[in-house]
């Protein structure tokens, strides 16, 4: 069984199919900006789709804060803040009086974003908006940064981070399907997984501990 579509060194879960040409033209006129060959070409196979992968955002001080946009809007008629493409324009534009030629297009589980700056003075760049959160959760990126100067440097920057890994194999995966679906996005966007004496370890652990317990 395959769980995942691969793009590049992603695997992408739950795309949709690729926009309509009525679509893409409706975006388009919105936005007041032709989307860029490297955005329609990924938005042909992720088209409203999730990917897990990390993203390391400045956090002001000199470091980097890992981050997870892992919701791609969709090419789908919308309103407002409902993960379209059209939607989050709308809403970003009446409630942050965002310009034009600027493309929300994926977003963390929260209200951090992030954008396709289109504008002449942008010219392509990828820009994130995270929201600030409180000390005590330890987290120090906040406001609007630039992460990458186009979107192909974006989607090339993207990697599945191994302390997700450790922490996911000891306590997300309980189920033999979990298992196999975990091999799968990490020989796409880790292939190197089975030599890290660490993952390899417990992924062995844990698939003996789901075979006793199938046993039982």
């Amino acid at each position: 069984m395959t769980y995942y579509t691969q793009y590049r060194h992603l695997a992408l879960e739950g795309a949709k199919p690729a926009p309509t040409a009525q679509q893409l033209a409706a975006i388009e006129a919105l936005l007041e900006a032709p989307l860029p060959p490297a955005f329609l070409a990924f938005l042909q196979a992720a088209n409203g789709a999730w990917f897990d992968y990390t993203c390391d955002v400045p956090d002001g001080n000199g470091g980097v804060e890992k981050m997870g946009f892992n919701t791609f809007f969709s090419a789908d008629e919308g309103d407002f803040c409902d993960e379209t493409l059209v939607g989050e324009i709308r809403a970003a534009r009446k409630h942050t009086d965002m310009p034009v030629r600027i493309l929300p297009f994926a977003r963390d589980g929260g209200n951090s974003m992030v954008y396709l700056d289109l504008t002449e003075e942008g010219g392509g760049r990828v820009l994130a908006y995270v929201q600030e959160l409180p000390d005590w959760t330890g987290k120090r990126a906040h406001g609007l940064m630039e992460l990458a100067p186009s979107f192909d440097a974006w989607l090339d920057s993207l990697y599945i981070d191994r302390d997700t890994v450790l922490d996911e194999l000891e306590h997300s995966v309980s189920e033999p399907s979990h298992l196999d679906a975990m091999a799968e996005w990490l020989d796409i966007g880790m292939p190197a997984w089975r030599r890290d004496a660490g993952i390899a370890a417990l992924f062995a652990l844990k698939q003996v501990e789901l075979c006793a317990n199938e046993q039982d």
